[in-house]
């Protein structure tokens, strides 16, 4: 008797597995415009899993229900796209995905996929990849298709659709001028200088990177080669087989991840001597020196003033771009809520459960 219960609860157990597998593969919508993309249960619970993990909390079956309708939305606005005729290529994407990175990091210019692991490494202790997992629950080619591509791809068709009408939209002076009224506390400069860097990566053989930087300061301290010579001969780091150029550094934490050294030696750094050549650095992947060029104070900018010293750019124009590209990106948020509006209707979607059937397969 108790072999025939263990194997009917085995049976039950199978047939409970089953259903739940079977269940997740449940049809909630298909799109149709130039292609035929169902949309199931398991599409849907992917991402709110992401979205739960990121919110600490459960979604109700009503915000289950929002994230249906986004990823329809989704296909929706891609399949136009692509019946437009727009796409975007892996290399743009990849860039995409890297400058978006960068600048959530808020660095100085857009790193490569290389020079943001490294930055990570240093300060995390883990790679790039475990970082943006940690980051975003996907992994990077999963950001980069899922999140990335859709957006670079819907954002080129809106633009293409609304082009003529965008150009037309800028800011205008008064909006600028009450732009910085309300947020002038935060255009500061803190101190600054400007260093001349020398690196050499390390690569397969740190021993012999170790030996060319050496040979560099030396040429530098013996007055054998000039600053201007190095920053063009670093231009071409494959040839000249290191890199140099000029860097801008604040007084600031990001900037001392960003020279890969700790904010106490940044402050060193701060309160060296100008130009005179520092000693030899290890910098996790790289050795480097560099030399003091120029110091600049903390200073409250003026609307007038450029952002940064050497540069032409103002604080006028850097708001002028900002409050610009907020009013465009308004406008094309009203445009892309307009489009999706004519293209989510029962031609282009087929909604296959709807009211309490719905709410009942998305209450896992």
């Amino acid at each position: 008797m108790k072999k025939l219960a263990i194997g009917t609860f085995m049976i039950l157990a199978g047939l409970f597995a089953a259903t739940a597998q079977a269940s997740l593969f449940q049809q909630l919508a298909v799109v149709k415009i130039t292609d035929t993309e169902v949309v199931t249960v398991k599409e849907v619970k992917d991402i709110v899993d992401t979205q739960e993990k990121e919110a600490g909390r459960k979604l109700t079956p009503k915000e289950r229900e929002q994230t249906l309708e986004t990823i329809i939305n989704q296909k929706l606005i891609l399949q136009a796209a692509k019946k437009a005729g727009i796409t975007a290529s892996a290399s743009e994407i990849d860039q995409a995905f890297l400058s978006n990175i960068s600048q959530q990091l808020k660095l100085t210019r857009v790193y490569s996929e290389k020079e943001l692991n490294d930055l990570v490494m240093a300060n995390k202790k883990q790679s790039f990849a475990e970082f943006v997992k940690d980051q975003t629950g996907m992994s990077i080619d999963e950001v980069k298709n899922q999140i990335i591509r859709p957006d670079l791809i819907w954002r080129r068709y809106l633009l293409t659709q609304n082009q003529q009408e965008l150009q037309g939209i800028a800011a205008t002076d008064k909006e600028i001028r009450d732009y910085y009224e309300l947020n002038k506390t935060q255009f500061i400069r803190p101190d600054s200088l400007k260093m001349f860097l020398v690196a050499v990566p390390k690569e397969s053989d740190p021993q012999a990177a170790r030996v060319k930087i050496e040979g560099l300061l030396k040429d530098v301290k013996s007055g054998k080669k000039t600053i201007e010579q190095m920053r063009k001969e670093g231009q071409d780091p494959k040839t000249a087989g290191y890199g140099a150029a000029d860097l801008f550094l604040m007084k600031v934490q990001q900037h001392a991840a960003q020279l890969g050294v700790s904010y106490e030696k940044l402050l060193e750094i701060f309160d060296g001597p100008l130009n005179k050549p520092s000693e030899i650095m290890d910098a996790g992947q790289v050795w480097q020196f560099y030399e003091v060029l120029e110091k600049y104070p903390f200073k409250a900018l003026d609307i007038s003033d450029v952002v940064r010293p050497e540069s032409t750019q103002t604080v006028y124009e850097t708001i002028r771009a900002v409050v610009t590209q907020s009013k465009q990106m308004s406008f094309l948020e009203q445009k892309r809520q307009e489009i999706l509006k004519s293209l989510n209707t029962p031609e282009n979607v087929t909604r296959k459960k709807t009211g309490d059937d719905l709410t009942k397969l998305l209450s896992w």
